[in-house]
């Protein structure tokens, strides 16, 4: 009886793939990278949307002033606009910040995001409208001692008194209003499906 032929030798273990030097360091670069991008547009996102509103109601404040005064030296000097927009940005990045820090998603703003839609929105505008708020005091008081002026005084003239300070504090709150209703229905939505949904060109019927 013939013998059973050997068993074929089994084939070696191919080597494990060396992993490039620095390859690490590269991928926690673009990771690094990718998040420095991410939050760059998010800011510039919300500086836009804040130009947006001081712009309009800038261009509101020049219709005002037209009617009120025909006589055009008597405008406020450009560099009030310019104070208008340069806000925008600084409050934008303030926002930025407080967003970071998870502001609205501890325990209680957990609670109220389970619940209706419209509950989160109205949530999330008014705490970010205080935190608009306090932030532009905040600027209003770094300023004033830039001027060499005490924090005493400057708070009550803040806005011009405390009537325009609940008037700012409202047009921020109604400002933030969409934007949250954006940002909470995407949320749900996922996937930027809402994005999609307003830019693409609905099919033909």
């Amino acid at each position: 009886m013939a013998a059973a032929p050997a068993p074929a030798p089994a084939p070696a273990p191919a080597p494990a793939p060396r992993e490039l030097p620095g390859a690490d360091g590269r991928a926690k670069s673009r990771s690094l990278g990718r998040r420095a991008a991410a939050e760059a547009k998010r800011y510039l996102a919300f500086a836009i949307y804040l130009i947006v509103v001081f712009g309009t109601l800038i261009l509101f404040s020049i219709n005002i002033y037209a009617r009120v005064d025909q006589d055009i030296p008597h405008y406020p000097s450009y560099h009030f606009y310019a104070l208008g927009l340069i806000n925008a940005l600084v409050l934008a990045k303030f926002m930025l910040i407080a967003e970071a820090a998870k502001l609205g998603s501890l325990r209680l703003g957990r609670r109220i995001t389970r619940g209706p839609l419209v509950y989160g929105i109205l949530y999330r505008s008014l705490l970010f409208t205080a935190v608009l708020v306090a932030a532009y005091g905040l600027e209003e008081v770094l300023v004033g001692a830039w001027h060499g002026k005490a924090p005493g005084t400057v708070l009550p003239e803040m806005a011009g008194g405390p009537r325009g300070v609940l008037t700012f504090a409202w047009v921020m709150f109604v400002a933030l209003l969409p934007y949250f209703a954006y940002r909470e229905i995407g949320r749900v939505l996922g996937g930027g499906r809402l994005r999609v949904l307003l830019l693409r060109t609905p099919a033909a019927r």
